[in-house]
């Protein structure tokens, strides 16, 4: 993952730019791998495995949709801040494991709020849902994780920008806004919102491109949000885009953009 420094920094509050280059995938799970349902995904070749780790990892999936004597395909437990989210990984003896969620799925549910601390991102959800697996049927890996969007197989960047609100002890209102040009086809852009809930009743909370409203709520619980962009209308390539996240009475709450592009 590479770190970037935003090119616009308003209101003073953290947040973070960072860029993944998607890579093509030809050779993972050649015949095997549902291509035509995948989205984004995560992958890495395992330093070994055979049918004995496919076999333990059967154990280790939460639902299991596909097995045979060469793979296994099922879902895999992560915890997303306060809710569980549910992966797909397959494993295949041609030594290949990928994480992923359907295409039918945001982009940016590979956001990991979990122990997040402001300015650095380390992982991903679908980089944990990996990494649980493998340390569940003791295999290894030595490469870097590398990602790739099936949906969008002409895309070769992906950038998320997340950004959090102050943990206000007087529950005041705060916000933070960023600017944001985007080059090249944009495919899909997504959103990660979480709020934390003060146990009443008013707590606006909204996220907004260029004064439209993307999402907001009124609720008082806490809450884990995901949803798309109308990139034809609300986030045009090549040109600047405001996009401010505000939460009345503020505690610590998160958004995070994730771009699907091509650039170059």
């Amino acid at each position: 993952m590479e770190n970037i420094k935003p090119k616009r920094h308003i209101l003073g509050v953290v947040f973070i730019y960072f860029v993944l280059f998607l890579v093509g995938v030809q050779s993972v799970g050649a015949t095997t791998f549902p291509v035509d349902e995948a989205g984004i995904a995560a992958y890495v070749k395992l330093d070994s495995v055979d049918i004995t780790d496919l076999t333990e990892a059967l154990n280790y999936f939460h639902s299991i949709e596909k097995q045979n004597e060469t793979y296994v395909i099922g879902t895999v437990k992560v915890q997303n801040k306060y809710w569980s989210d549910y992966p797909h990984v397959y494993i295949g003896l041609d030594g290949w494991i990928v994480a992923y969620y359907p295409n039918a799925e945001e982009a940016s549910r590979i956001m990991q709020w979990k122990d997040y601390q402001n300015g650095t991102i380390n992982t991903t959800t679908l980089n944990d849902a990996i990494d649980i697996m493998c340390d569940n049927i003791g295999v290894t890996y030595s490469a870097p994780i590398k990602y790739y969007n099936f949906e969008f197989p002409d895309a070769n960047k992906m950038t998320v920008i997340a950004e959090t609100l102050p943990l206000s002890q007087s529950r005041k209102s705060c916000s933070n806004s960023f600017s944001v040009t985007i080059p090249g086809i944009l495919y899909e852009g997504s959103y990660s919102v979480y709020k934390v809930g003060w146990g009443y009743n008013d707590c606006l909370m909204y996220l907004k491109v260029d004064g439209d409203t993307i999402i907001s709520s009124h609720t008082h619980h806490s809450e884990l949000y995901y949803g798309y962009y109308n990139i034809s209308t609300q986030l045009e390539v090549n040109e600047p885009h405001f996009i401010t996240f505000y939460r009345y009475s503020c505690n610590g709450d998160g958004a995070a953009t994730v771009l699907i592009y091509k650039s170059g």
